[in-house]
């Protein structure tokens, strides 16, 4: 229904222009396709990988958020990586979509520890389609509520270190490096703002046939709730992985003024990614939410694909991060 499209728009549209709540999507299977939150993941692999994500959030839900996410990445010479993405992100009537490149140079700290430092830079396309609002609604009478296509274009950067061996990795970067020095002047169209990602994970030989893999990503703007992913994932045989992760909204750093209803915005995820071969991974997320919207379910889907420099080389790290 129309009308559901509307209420979902207003509602994230006042959140973000009250709160400046988070705007960047949520990835379930972002531990093998970092590149979309950290630059200086190009190259981290050693070898040319490929990713595509698909998201749909509340599945059932009219209006509810869907994220597509493609992206490539790989090493140039010996210390340096490139990486391209391509974001499409959609809320109702919300739309951004987003293209970067990425450069990492990898410093080598010792035989096994590597530090990389990456800078990414992108264009984002933000539209607001009023066409899909309810036209027998009152609140239409409010000029500030867009009768036709609002659109407006931004530039966009990303800063990132990502130290890593070959079952450990730490990260740490900042999107929207450029936030808030100038506020677009529609009130409809997002202003940027300054994301921050730390991400980290180790993988454990539990014995010859399986492997855990623990790991955390913390999510802050510095206006709304902090997101915080925990997660659990579990190798077998180097070719199944099992996975949950609970993630939850704290107010680490939000003002004490804050509604307490949205303290708590909980999902539990349950994940299964598959190694077909050497080459290629298919990967499965279902979400839970533990809030009021839990009849509505969330699924993500990710492929990805290796190119080998030649037959037999292995990637640093195939199947852990």
């Amino acid at each position: 229904m129309k009308t559901t499209v509307f209420y979902i728009t207003i509602m994230c549209m006042l959140i973000s222009l009250y709160m400046k709540s988070q705007q960047n999507a949520h990835y379930s299977q972002y531990i093998f396709n970092q590149l979309v939150i950290n630059p200086a993941y190009a190259g981290a692999k050693g070898l040319v990988n490929v990713n595509t994500m698909y998201n749909k959030q509340w599945s059932g839900l009219e209006g509810s958020p869907r994220t597509l996410t493609i992206s490539a990445e790989g090493p140039v010479f010996d210390m340096m990586g490139l990486g391209v993405h391509f974001i499409q992100d959609e809320l109702g009537a919300q739309k951004q979509t987003a293209a970067y490149g990425s450069y990492a140079y990898r410093l080598r700290l010792s035989s096994h520890w590597r530090l990389s430092i990456g800078m990414a830079l992108g264009i984002t396309y933000n539209s607001i389609d009023g066409t899909r609002f309810t036209q027998n609604d009152e609140v239409l009478n409010d000029p500030a509520i867009p009768q036709s296509r609002v659109t407006n274009t931004l530039f966009d950067s990303k800063f990132g270190l990502f130290l890593f061996t070959k079952k450990f990795y730490a990260g740490l970067s900042v999107s929207e490096l450029t936030a808030n020095i100038k506020s677009p002047d529609d009130v409809l169209a997002a202003a940027q703002k300054q994301h921050f990602y730390f991400s980290t994970g180790y993988v454990f030989k539990l014995n010859e046939q399986m492997k855990m893999k623990p790991s955390i990503i913390v999510k802050e703007d510095g206006k709304a709730l902090t997101n915080i992913d925990i997660s659990n994932y579990v190798l077998y045989k180097n070719t199944v992985w099992f996975g949950l992760t609970y993630r939850t909204g704290a107010p680490l750093f939000t003002s004490k003024t804050l509604d307490n209803s949205l303290h708590y915005r909980d999902a539990a995820i349950a994940m299964l990614d598959y190694n077909i071969t050497d080459n290629l991974r298919v990967g499965y997320a279902f979400q839970y939410s533990l809030t009021k919207l839990s009849n509505y379910y969330g699924h993500e889907i990710l492929l990805g694909y290796y190119f080998a420099k030649a037959p037999r080389t292995k990637m640093l790290t195939p199947r852990y991060f």
